[in-house]
């Protein structure tokens, strides 16, 4: 059923939703639990089943109210598709030899891409064909390298969740434009430090290709953009002051996700009736499904209670 809800009716539904999300002594009670009663369903044996079912049981609830309001139906597809960008980078890594988990993200009625396409010998050219469809990525057809097929699916995906805002209002508009910018900031960071580190690209290289994010906005807001990616970097930047020694990519980009999460959790309660609460709690989530990831995962490799409960992002 389509377009039963309005507006106040759905925020109210978030805020219903968020008090029933994880907070990090949920995380502490179920990593030091032997059999945690969250997981117990599911199991580890085998991981990759494991995190598929619990990631349909995160999941269900927003594919519950996807298309509840009509104005913020574009909203909800775009943020499922971001998990369906990572079953298309799952495609895309079988058809070039790449060694990958074919851990699949179920967004159920919603998916454009079909699982059954693992078990097909597609070739890359069929693959990228039906990823640039599927995800509204053009600019993937006529891209050879693989790095950089990953990096245009990225590009594609905060260009389609970016286009999402057309139904909303002016202020609903320019709030959810807000947080795009800000996780715009954070994922071009992440990838300049990939680039560096993993691929030593240059700085004329880097800026060149990832300027792409950039050019999907207009003036005022790339200009928004640095002035968040700076403060980003002054903050990377009295870490490295504050520590003994420089740290390492995946420190880095745990710092980055978790200074936006921060932010994001802020913003919820700004006001019920804006978007701000919608958006958050989406990403919220996103960090949850994370979260109870590195529980399986950390389990599945024996980290310590404490290693893997300082990989939590949440509130501290």
């Amino acid at each position: 059923m389509r377009n039963y809800a309005d507006e106040d009716n759905l925020h109210a539904r978030i805020y219903a939703m968020r008090g029933r999300l994880l907070s990090l002594r949920d995380y502490a009670s179920m990593v030091r639990e032997q059999q945690a009663s969250a997981l117990q369903p599911f199991g580890i044996r085998d991981s990759v089943e494991a995190k598929e079912n619990l990631f349909r049981e995160q999941i269900a609830p927003v594919i519950a109210i996807a298309e509840a309001y009509d104005k913020y139906e574009p909203l909800f597809l775009a943020y499922l598709r971001q998990f369906e960008t990572r079953n298309a980078k799952m495609l895309l890594a079988k058809a070039y030899g790449k060694k990958s988990l074919e851990q699949w993200y179920d967004i159920g009625p919603f998916a454009a891409l079909d699982k059954e396409l693992l078990k097909k010998n597609l070739s890359p050219d069929e693959i990228k064909s039906l990823i640039a469809e599927a995800c509204l990525a053009d600019d993937l057809k006529d891209c050879r390298d693989y790095l950089r097929m990953e990096i245009n699916l990225d590009i594609s995906q905060t260009r389609n969740l970016y286009n999402s805002s057309k139904l909303l209002s002016f202020d609903s508009k320019k709030e959810f434009q807000e947080m795009v910018f800000r996780r715009i900031a954070v994922l071009t960071l992440i990838w300049s430090y990939r680039l560096t580190a993993y691929y030593h690209w240059s700085h004329e290289q880097i800026h060149s290709y990832l300027e792409k994010f950039n050019n999907l906005f207009d003036g005022n807001a790339r200009s928004g953009i640095r002035i968040v990616e700076e403060e980003l970097n002054r903050n990377l930047e009295q870490i490295r002051k504050g520590g003994g020694q420089e740290p390492s990519i995946v420190d880095i980009e745990s710092q980055l996700e978790q200074s936006y999460y921060a932010w994001v959790s802020s913003m919820f309660h700004k006001d019920f009736h804006s978007i701000y609460c919608v958006v958050a709690y989406l990403w919220l989530l996103f960090y949850q499904i994370k979260n109870l990831f590195r529980v399986i995962d950390g389990r599945h490799f024996g980290m310590s209670d404490e290693a893997l409960l300082n990989k939590m992002i949440c509130d501290r």
